[in-house]
């Protein structure tokens, strides 16, 4: 490369520290040598990294406490952007950053990634339309959006699934998975089903209504009697304690006597995670079929690197043909409680092949499933946009 390629991270919604955004996609442009700006909204409870290892640059703007905040994000992110010199790519990860970034690009001549992490038409649509699904709305949304991506010079998809949903004939694309990246395996594997523990601890991630949290307590209180010891791991929503759904979790918790039994933690930075799966025997992945049957989550690759059983959604295509492919864990119904304590009950049981799985899945992710064999493509496409020879 004659000269060191400039990247803006150019995002509406993405918080500072998000886990694809910028724990493995900026993190990544910097190790391959770019220097990486960050311009984006700024957020009132989490702090720029103190430790910033990469140098990213940071161009704020007001954070977004609400729904009308939302909508007025591109008005206030794209002016921060503009005043950007010298950029050579832009990396979007929501349709508007990507419209803002197609505005710009026109104007210097940059590059435009456009990452599509999720079905924007879809369940994310629904969150919005507050759970009416409107098929005119969601085909409208879709040929909008799939109109930004035909204009953008490389499209990258969490999965195939993704891709499928948007029209782009003739543009070039990748499947970018959101893999874990190598470090997460830095530590001991987790001691599955260890001869010295007193429990049995699952790992379902992140509480939500949407997420299947629900169904995972229910499942726990039809399985308790069965499985000494048991605990499920859940991180607290990304909501305020006196939100509905909140409290609709709490008081499903406290209804069904599982406070010794559900441990509801505070989040904690990525970097501390694989610490806490070490103590864990398996991890869930519990979303329904409205958020499940195209997603293709971090916490899968994350269970992978920690050596963890993993239980998923048998409808979910991508995750499941990981699972079946690795022979790493179980796949049931998550609508169906019932079929989760069963899950719970014939790891709990066997430990031997629990911890066979964990053995597969580890070293599948060492193999074939880590960020970093999974981002070089998109690497080596910067490169050589601006290999000395390149027009």
């Amino acid at each position: 490369m004659s000269h060191q390629v400039h990247i803006c991270i150019l995002t509406t919604a993405h918080p500072i520290d998000d886990v694809r955004v910028y724990h493995k996609f900026a993190n990544a442009f910097r190790e391959a040598g770019f220097r990486v700006t960050w311009a984006g909204p700024s957020d009132p409870v989490r702090q720029l990294h103190s430790n910033n290892p990469h140098d990213i640059e940071y161009r704020l703007g007001p954070p977004i406490r609400n729904r009308i905040d939302r909508l007025r994000s591109s008005r206030r992110i794209g002016p921060i952007a503009g005043k950007i010199p010298k950029v050579d790519v832009y990396y979007a990860p929501e349709p508007d950053s990507a419209q803002i970034a197609l505005s710009l690009a026109k104007r210097n001549g940059a590059k435009v990634i456009f990452d599509i992490h999720e079905v924007f038409h879809g369940a994310l649509l629904d969150r919005w339309l507050f759970g009416f699904q409107i098929h005119l709305i969601r085909e409208h949304m879709r040929q909008r959006f799939s109109r930004i991506a035909a204009q953008c010079d490389l499209v990258i998809g969490v999965n195939a699934a993704v891709l499928s949903q948007y029209s782009l004939p003739n543009v070039p694309k990748l499947v970018v998975r959101s893999c874990a990246p190598s470090w997460f395996a830095g530590k001991e594997p987790a001691d599955v089903c260890g001869s010295q523990r007193n429990y049995f601890s699952i790992m379902h991630g992140k509480s939500d209504l949407a997420r299947g949290t629900l169904q995972v307590i229910e499942a726990a209180a039809k399985s308790r009697a069965r499985i000494p010891g048991l605990r499920i791991l859940m991180f607290e929503p990304s909501v305020r304690r006196d939100d509905a759904g909140y409290r609709t979790l709490a008081s499903r918790i406290s209804d069904r006597d599982l406070s010794e039994i559900i441990d509801l933690r505070a989040t904690i930075p990525m970097q501390q995670m694989p610490g806490v799966l070490q103590s864990c025997d398996a991890g869930l992945i519990a979303y329904g079929r409205d958020l499940g049957i195209e997603s293709l989550p971090n916490r899968l690759f994350e269970y992978m690197a920690a050596g963890l059983p993993v239980i998923g959604p048998s409808y979910a295509g991508e995750i499941a043909s990981v699972i079946k492919a690795e022979k790493c864990g179980i796949l049931v119904d998550f609508e169906n409680p019932d079929e989760i304590a069963e899950a719970f009950v014939q790891l709990s049981d066997h430990p031997e092949q629990c911890r066979e799985m964990g053995r597969r899945s580890r070293n599948a992710f060492l193999a074939r499933h880590n960020w970093e064999s999974e981002i070089r493509p998109v690497i080596d496409c910067i490169q050589q946009w601006h290999a000395p020879n390149s027009t």
